[in-house]
């Protein structure tokens, strides 16, 4: 599990590389504007900061960013 601050922290590095102000864990990546290149450089973005390997898809396929986290946090790291 991801601790509540550092999903503050993660959601905020996530809306700096989509280029809008903020987002929550209700928001959708498609939503706010995500694409491909996004979910590349979030990707690369989660697993340098929480040490485990996120690849694009959980990105592309998670239905909210709390989700997408969710799954992340759920996962041991490598």
């Amino acid at each position: 599990m991801i601790p509540a601050a550092r999903e503050a922290e993660i959601l905020a590095k996530c809306a700096g590389i989509l280029g809008v102000e903020s987002i929550s864990g209700r928001d959708d990546f498609f939503g706010v504007g995500g694409d491909s290149l996004d979910a590349a450089e979030i990707s690369e973005m989660l697993t340098a900061e929480l040490g485990r390997d996120v690849d694009m898809e959980t990105v592309l396929r998670s239905p909210t960013f709390a989700a997408m986290l969710s799954s992340i946090g759920s996962r041991s790291p490598e």
